[in-house]
């Protein structure tokens, strides 16, 4: 433990050095901190997983927004934080929600502001961040709706039987919870009401942050909000930026025809800046020369459209180094989502450790790379154009699908170590991953936490691995989302990739690989269920389509078809349930258990007697629902030790719990009750008498 102690001790010194503001303490034992981690990545991989735990639990600590990293230079805006903090005043003392929406050119920092001002009233303004940024992805495709409100609901901690199927009611119930328990609401390139109607609290100690380039007509007649305009700085403010900065010890008249000309926007003087670092004498100069020059300055920094600031980033790459460029262009192909440590290695498979950590050490002093927190980074997003700009110009085809590829397989292994690590349910499993998978250290809420930090890369892998032909690996990559996606009931994500998947698993022609896919896209519709989606519907569809795949009576079938027909086969009959049809389900649930017939599988035996018990007490048979609860905790007891373990025992006795109440018997239904919450892993107690009277 001598290595993580150490890292663990270099992390409390990162940490220590963001809050002072010490930027060059901040850089040295950041480069420290992420060589040794890479030492244990290449030796220890247990233990590496172990210090990933540790780095997630302060991700997962600090307050949303302050979880993105620290700002350390921040100059000027004195007028424009005055205004927010006399409208947030008056909005307090009124007792009204304070809803402001901060509009502005591109790269003139209206995120920056927006964080700097939360940053700078922590102690007063309500605890924690909901945050989504809604801006179109690098498909056009605006953000989904459904899975920012699904990530909401799960930080607030919401149990999922509680989670509504519909937008609609998920946005109440988000609303609802605010109210018990205000939040800032922070939202990220707001352009169209519609967007935004569905992500606004109304509860009056809550706060609500909106950024983008204008406010969307009508806004005003749903919401009672202050415009606050951030506007380009002032060149002596800019000039101050770009000494912070580049800690250039030039004397600022040198300084002050480069400010002159970059329009006053945060992001090109943080570009420039980084420039300035370099040691090679000259620099100032030639950058001086460059934007004094009126046609170079048009291309340079004409500011009126975002699309004209990729020239302005030529200037910047064409100073790195070649090892950096090579980082940076690959940080372009990887879509625009917060990426890891451990994906920059990933990325850079061909090169040395060693040279990888210099190279993204160089891009985060070139300003290119923006730290977001502890082990997180991302690129803004007119910087991720134009990596993936000069990525398209200057990788050939070839080596653009080799990087693609190292980027599906780093999702790939994340999603099904992930998976391995929170289920032991039967997978198809052509490839031998999960027959050979190593546990990890750290337990399940570790593994979820990992995964949730990287969803949107792993959503976006999946797309990206059927667009580049590795079907195999994007139905592999939703197999391994399965548990994850259930567990926290991110149904907007776990269909669309299925989606995905689906269409993957049909094009490489893998007939079991199709019918799991269908039966998992079908529980997506079953679990969501939402009647204005239409969900029963779909789910059957899916059900039917999977059991059309391995049928009964099929010859030669094997134990995966058997195994998937009984899944289906369970699907069906919890749709029932949903329907209220017990006799029907009980059917459907005796077919499942048929179709397992000499195949080993004690865990769908004793789930199979769980789901009967429903539908046993539907039909008022009592004794039944209680033989049946008592032969699904024999049979999870069975199974060994381990929290899904506990989790599915605790369940056993609370549905034997509303079985007893049903059948007006209140002192058996107690003591099941306190049998359940004996058994219940600890944070799921505290809803397991709620759940006896819903």
């Amino acid at each position: 433990m001598g290595r993580e102690d150490e890292l663990e001790g270099l992390r409390r010194e990162l940490l220590d050095a963001r809050r002072s503001g010490d930027e060059d303490a901040e850089a040295g034992v950041e480069e420290e901190w992420v060589r040794r981690f890479q030492e244990l990545l290449e030796r220890d991989p247990e233990a590496a997983a172990r210090v990933r735990a540790v780095v997630g639990e302060v991700v997962e600590r600090s307050p949303a927004p302050v979880a993105f990293a620290n700002i350390l230079h921040y100059v000027n805006n004195s007028a424009v934080l005055q205004a927010m903090n006399d409208y947030w005043a008056r909005c307090t003392a009124a007792r009204s929600m304070t809803a402001m929406y901060l509009s502005g050119l591109p790269g003139v920092g209206k995120r920056t502001t927006a964080r700097h001002w939360l940053q700078s009233h922590q102690g007063a303004l309500p605890g924690d961040v909901l945050h989504a940024d809604l801006g179109s992805d690098e498909r056009g495709r605006p953000a989904d709706l459904a899975a920012v409100l699904e990530r909401w609901l799960d930080q607030l901690g919401v149990p999922r039987e509680d989670r509504p199927a519909d937008v609609e009611h998920k946005a109440a119930e988000v609303r609802r919870q605010l109210r018990q328990r205000p939040m800032v609401v922070l939202l990220e390139n707001v352009t169209r009401l519609a967007q935004v109607r569905p992500l606004l609290p109304d509860s009056p100690q809550s706060v609500l942050l909106m950024t983008g380039q204008q406010a969307p007509a009508a806004l005003e007649s749903v919401l009672d909000f202050e415009l606050v305009v951030v506007e380009p700085l002032k060149d002596e403010h800019a000039l101050e930026l770009l000494v912070k900065v580049s800690r250039s010890t030039e004397h600022p008249d040198r300084l002050r025809p480069v400010v002159q000309q970059l329009g006053g926007l945060p992001l090109a003087v943080r570009l420039i800046a980084g420039q300035l670092k370099s040691p090679v004498p000259g620099v100032l100069e030639d950058i001086t020369v460059l934007l004094t020059d009126r046609r170079s300055r048009q291309e340079l920094l004409t500011m009126d459209d975002a699309h004209d600031l990729p020239s302005a980033l030529d200037a910047t790459y064409d100073r790195l180094t070649a090892e950096a460029a090579l980082l940076y262009r690959r940080l372009g192909i990887l879509a625009r989502v917060d990426f890891q440590i451990d994906t920059v290695f990933a990325l850079t498979t061909d090169r040395q450790p060693t040279a990888t950590r210099r190279a993204l050490h160089a891009l985060i002093s070139a300003r290119l790379v923006e730290r977001e927190g502890v082990d997180t980074y991302r690129l803004h997003p007119l910087v991720h154009d134009h990596a993936a700009t000069v990525a398209e110009r200057d990788e050939d085809e070839a080596e653009r699908a080799v990087v693609c590829e190292r980027i599906v397989r780093y999702y790939l292994r994340t999603a099904e170590s992930g998976e391995a690590a929170l289920s032991s349910r039967w997978r198809h499993d052509p490839m031998g991953v999960y027959a050979s998978a190593v546990q990890p250290a750290g337990g399940s809420a570790d593994t979820e936490r990992e995964l949730a930090r990287r969803r949107a890369g792993l959503l976006a892998a999946v797309h990206l691995a059927q667009d580049s032909g590795l079907h195999a690996e994007a139905w592999r990559m939703c197999q391994g989302l399965w548990t994850f996606y259930l567990r926290t009931a991110s149904h907007a994500e776990w269909i669309e990739s299925h989606r995905v998947g689906l269409a993957g698993a049909q094009a490489c022609g893998d007939r079991l690989a199709t019918a799991r896919m269908h039966y998992q896209l079908g529980f997506a519709y079953l679990d969501r269920w939402s009647v204005e989606e239409d969900d029963p519907r779909r789910a059957r569809e899916q059900f039917d389509a999977a059991l059309g795949l391995v049928r009964s009576g099929t010859p030669g079938r094997s134990e995966g078809e058997r195994r998937t027909e009984s899944s289906v086969m369970e699907g069906l009959g919890l749709l029932e349930q949903k329907l209220r049809r017990p006799r029907y389900a009980l059917d459907r649930f005796q077919q499942a258990e048929a179709a397992l017939d000499g195949v080993t599988h004690p865990r769908g035996l004793a789930l199979l007697a769980y789901h009967r018990a429903p539908a046993f007490t539907a039909l008022g048979r009592h004794d039944d629902a209680e033989r049946t609860l008592r032969e699904a905790r024999e049979g999870f007891a069975a199974l060994g030790q381990g929290k899904d373990i506990a989790l599915n025992i605790g369940k056993s006795w609370m549905r034997y719990a509303q079985d007893r109440v049903a059948c007006e018997q209140p002192r058996e239904a107690v003591l099941a009750l306190g049998s359940a919450i004996s058994d219940w892993p600890r944070p799921t107690r505290r809803t397991c008498s709620r759940r006896l009277t819903c």
